[in-house]
């Protein structure tokens, strides 16, 4: 079975640990991923990085600020 890469965004002053449940409960269907959303001052850079970062395919889950940058991410590569 191919698992589907999965990128997961953390909310504001949260890094990878937010998702260590989630990554650990969906490793046998996805290819978990956290995005490290420290590296930006704005949403659209965010969401940049997060593009550049991701393989072509992906599915995208967020949380709080990790949402926001989700609909940018959304916006720029339906």
């Amino acid at each position: 079975m191919t698992r589907t890469p999965l990128v997961l965004l953390p909310g504001l002053l949260c890094d990878a640990a937010l998702w260590a449940p989630q990554v650990a409960a969906l490793a046998d269907i996805a290819e978990p991923r956290v995005a490290d959303l420290t590296r930006d001052d704005d949403i659209g850079a965010m969401a940049a990085r997060v593009l550049a970062e991701a393989p072509a395919r992906f599915a995208l889950a967020g949380l709080s600020m990790g949402g926001y940058v989700s609909f940018e991410v959304m916006r720029r590569a339906p």
